[in-house]
């Protein structure tokens, strides 16, 4: 099975990170994807301008890496290259890791994710799928309002860790989170309610509705399934018939 970085790796949500799905989903879902080199040929060529870049780029976090967050950055374009060019997407599955996903988020996507969301963090385990952020209720709190998810908004206030944890299937083209456990700021709450919070805090003039985070969402780039195991998301995608 290839790794990220190979031909035939790579794994993008079409405004996110595929492998960032539940929590992430809603706090950088207007993420564009990041720049990527054409090829490993101009990968290879354009070495000095990324010693140069990397140079100027800030410390990456303990436990996380810039050359992790490149290396999904690249695959991505190369999902997107196949699949321009009428090929299968890839034609093996494909993993990613929970570091590289982190690594991607915290860094390649730093300045895509709001201004309220710090923190961001994925844990994957068999079928489980588990998030860690801190956010900022008081730059959120005009979006919500009162009653309801409001009531909790009310209560606490600052910059409050968030950790959900749900069950994640995705099968048939399609993925889905069962949130079995949402807790804010030490706050254990319902699924519901979290979910109504999200949705009023991600409200834009482009997406009035907010995000849905119970509702089914396509899989990206002809993904077929996404399979969670401890420590990665595992892809598998759509085949053409065989003649």
């Amino acid at each position: 099975m290839p790794e990220p970085g190979s031909a035939e790796s790579g794994c993008y949500h079409g405004e996110m990170s595929l492998a960032t799905i539940g929590l992430a989903l809603w706090l950088a879902q207007s993420a564009a994807p990041a720049a990527a080199p054409a090829a490993a040929g101009a990968r290879q060529a354009a070495a000095p301008a990324a010693k140069s870049n990397a140079a100027a780029r800030p410390k990456a976090p303990e436990g996380l890496s810039w050359e992790d967050a490149d290396l999904i950055v690249e695959t991505v374009a190369r999902l997107e290259r196949r699949l321009k060019a009428g090929k299968p997407a890839s034609r093996e599955a494909i993993a990613v890791s929970e570091r590289q996903v982190n690594s991607y988020v915290t860094l390649a996507l730093a300045s895509k994710i709001p201004a309220a969301v710090s923190g961001l963090s994925f844990r994957f385990e068999p079928g489980v799928l588990a998030a860690n952020g801190l956010l900022d209720l008081d730059a959120v709190r005009s979006k919500v309002p009162q009653g309801g998810a409001g009531g909790l908004a009310a209560l606490l206030s600052g910059t409050v860790p968030v950790a959900l944890r749900g069950r994640f299937s995705g099968a048939n083209g399609q993925g889905k989170v069962e949130v079995d456990e949402a807790v804010v700021g030490g706050i254990h709450l319902p699924a519901a309610l979290v979910a109504q919070l999200v949705a009023q805090a991600t409200r834009s003039a482009t997406d009035p509705v907010g995000f849905d985070l119970m509702a089914p969402f396509p899989l990206p780039w002809t993904a077929r399934s996404v399979r969670l195991e401890a420590g990665r998301a595992v892809v598998d995608f759509t085949q053409p018939p065989a003649r």
